[in-house]
């Protein structure tokens, strides 16, 4: 290594600790700094959640199948990486989502007017959405529930039958206990410039009339069917990304190489891994918290004690695959999410082959991905697999009507599959960061944001810090 090359050291090869890697890097060679960046994945692989069953023509992702093209952090990366030509968009069929509710499917209509017509709420039920006109704001500065604001804001049955099973799709989480502030900041913004959920959709609607008539672009938003966006995804799954950044690292990159913990040495850190003892600069973690939490006992060990503290979900995710002519109609859309209020014993199901068609199944066949677990079922994702398959397609014959014996299963089981963002959590985490000793930097889904162009925003913020730590030490 050259004289006055400064080290920086990655933990974690999932997505956040690849991404921020690649930053560095690239930070780095831009402002003519000579940095070198070792990245340390304890398994025998980088990309962490990003991988997939491969079998028999199937890819049926283990994790997130794709990211949302209405956010700019992974699509400029993608940019950067030359990748334009794998991005894979979802089929205009992905717009089509649907709540399992009181013994049927509904579809969520995009527009409001279709929404209040129908769906999965009563008459009575979408009465009561209209008196949030009225609710009494969340007080300002004040980290409240999903589940209070919910109720407060839109009632009881709005709670249960829509908000629930969007935060199962998401956090495969509890409402009751998961923060709104930290889970789903833009609804938090949104009360708080508005003041209020109603006349934040009606004022965006009549901004948009507006941007149209004078001619500029307008980008779609959240609405009552979904998140905002395009879902994107790359010709052979998301493991294409995680793998073309894992290239960029080349011999930086040390996988099957697990760090124990960090203490000081050399006027930096030196991390102490199942091969030996590296001297380094500046640690991004990347690591999940529990992990993060072992790795800083000797280093930071009152911001290890708050890491710890944040639960994740457990998930199984269960692939299925159908002949076809088997099925009668295959289904169109999206999928599915499903109240926990209908005590079913999975969370809801993705028509894989109906979001990404020719792409995830082979000719004549059809893959759906069921989601088991969550915040409220730590049991049933790891039954035996004989056992796992037969309940799921008895709950897919009972919400979807589909009885057909699937030629093709695929099991992936994830004991902390999410973190879960509950009452506290921004407060808590910038407490852990405080504590923490000049350089090491934070990076990953446990702390704003788990979606994929969440964890790409949070890399390149980590990555900046790491190389502004360097200066702060002389460089």
């Amino acid at each position: 290594m050259p004289s006055g090359t400064r080290r920086i050291a990655v933990i974690g090869g999932g997505i956040s600790g690849l991404a921020a890697a690649y930053f560095v890097t690239r930070m780095a060679r831009q402002q003519g700094r000579p940095v070198r960046v070792d990245l340390f994945e304890r398994e025998n692989r980088p990309g962490g959640k990003f991988d997939a069953t491969r079998k028999d023509g199937y890819i049926v992702e283990a994790g997130p199948n794709g990211f949302l093209d209405s956010k700019p952090w992974t699509l400029d990366l993608v940019r950067e990486l030359g990748m334009e030509d794998r991005l894979l968009p979802s089929d205009q069929a992905a717009a089509r989502r649907f709540i399992y509710s009181r013994g049927r499917l509904h579809e969520l209509k995009a527009s409001p007017l279709s929404f209040f017509l129908g769906g999965p709420l009563s008459v009575s039920g979408r009465l009561r959405i209209i008196g949030e006109l009225w609710a009494q704001p969340t007080p300002r500065g004040k980290d409240t529930t999903l589940a209070e604001f919910a109720t407060r804001r839109l009632g009881r049955e709005a709670l249960e039958r829509l908000l629930d099973p969007m935060v199962s799709g998401i956090f495969a989480g509890d409402p009751r206990r998961m923060s709104l502030r930290a889970s789903f900041p833009r609804i938090a913004e949104l009360e708080e410039q508005y003041g209020g959920l109603t006349r934040a959709m009606l004022s965006i609607a009549a901004e948009k009339r507006k941007a149209k008539r004078r001619g500029d672009e307008v980008v779609g938003s959240s609405g009552p069917s979904g998140p905002g966006g395009v879902l994107t995804s790359f010709l052979d799954g998301v493991s294409e990304l995680s793998d073309r950044l894992a290239l960029h690292i080349g011999e930086g990159l040390h996988t099957g190489d697990s760090v124990n913990f960090l203490r000081r040495g050399n006027g930096g850190w030196k991390i102490i891994t199942q091969e030996g003892e590296v001297d380094v600069d500046c640690v991004i973690l990347a690591t999940p918290s529990d992990v993060s939490a072992a790795i800083l006992s000797d280093a930071a060990p009152e911001s290890g004690a708050i890491l710890s503290r944040i639960p994740y979900s457990p998930m199984a995710v269960v692939g299925l695959g159908y002949d076809i002519p088997d099925l009668g109609t295959p289904p169109d859309g999206f999928g599915y999410l499903i109240p926990s209020v209908e005590g079913r014993r999975i969370l809801g199901a993705l028509w894989t082959s109906s979001i990404f068609p020719g792409y995830r199944s082979p000719p004549g066949k059809f893959l759906l991905r069921a989601m088991v677990g969550g915040a409220r079922d730590h049991d049933t994702p790891f039954l035996p697999d004989e056992k796992l398959v037969e309940m799921v397609r008895g709950e897919i014959s009972a919400t979807m009507g589909l009885s057909a014996r699937p030629t093709f299963s695929s099991i992936v089981r994830w004991r902390k599959a999410i973190p879960l963002y509950t009452v506290g959590h921004l407060e808590r985490v910038e407490e852990a960061e405080g504590r923490l000793p000049g350089g090491i930097v934070l990076a990953g889904n446990a702390y704003r944001g788990v979606g994929i162009n969440d964890c790409i925003r949070e890399s390149e913020k980590a990555a900046r810090s790491a190389l502004e730590s360097l200066g702060q030490q002389g460089a």
